[in-house]
């Protein structure tokens, strides 16, 4: 059996976790987002809201009420791992939050207005042809939408691609707008050294084998980076479709 546990010393560098919190630390469930990539539920709740929940007890408690939602459903499980672009509200707080990347901390908790939590960016990663012909888009987040066609020998409705970014409804999973993956779109980069800049797409090389394409992005001063193909999320088209952090100067 697995350990329900963690070793201080083998969690992800980006955990906010207290210089004296002890030896072992809270071991994300199994779920939608990778385990080295994450925030378990009870972490946000007892160290990162800054709530007045001090404890693992404290902490469980609450958790096991409901009082957290994340993408519009409740959460009772305390190791739940929220990743990347969930929403996770509070909503007797009136409390709403966007995980996204930060240079410094990995992931951190975003506030964004109550009318921006019934949304989320979710990117194709891989699109299928299933039995009937229909479509279906496997979202990054472990999420996946069925697209329906009316006639498999010509599926009009096979409209998108993979690192297409779908605007999707929660919890309702209803799609209400696509950004492509194109040049000239605004993208964020999720992971590697660059994680948590922003700018627009200028140029996209694709290449053969694994890691081998690359996109370069240019930010609002104008400075250049280069990062891999799997790394972009676009975000928008003329402007973000998300409430992003103030970049301080």
């Amino acid at each position: 059996m697995g350990q329900k546990v963690l070793k201080r010393l083998n969690t992800p560098k980006f955990l906010q976790i207290k210089r004296k919190h002890g030896k072992f630390f809270i071991k994300p469930s199994p779920g939608p987002h990778t385990k080295r990539f994450c925030l378990p539920l009870l972490h946000v709740v007892r160290d990162l809201l800054k709530i007045g929940v001090n404890t693992h007890k404290e902490a469980r408690k609450l958790i096991g009420l409901g009082h957290f939602k994340v993408d519009g459903k409740a959460v009772r499980d305390k190791g739940f791992p929220v990743g990347f672009m969930d929403v996770l509200s509070i909503p007797k707080m009136g409390k709403f939050y966007r995980i996204l990347p930060d240079s410094h901390y990995g992931l951190i908790l975003h506030e964004i207005p109550e009318e921006e939590s019934t949304f989320k960016l979710c990117r194709i990663n891989k699109k299928t042809t299933i039995k009937g012909g229909h479509l279906q888009l496997n979202l990054h987040d472990g999420r996946n939408i069925l697209i329906r066609v009316k006639d498999p020998k010509n599926p009009k409705e096979d409209i998108f691609n993979r690192m297409d970014v779908l605007k999707i409804n929660v919890p309702e999973q209803e799609i209400v707008k696509q950004i492509n993956f194109k040049e000239n779109n605004l993208a964020l980069i999720m992971s590697g050294k660059n994680i948590g800049q922003i700018g627009i797409i200028k140029n996209i090389k694709k290449l053969f084998g694994p890691n081998a394409s690359t996109v370069s992005i240019e930010d609002e001063n104008g400075t250049f980076t280069e990062t891999l193909y799997d790394y972009t999320f676009v975000i928008g088209e003329d402007q973000s479709e998300i409430n992003l952090p103030k970049v301080e100067t």
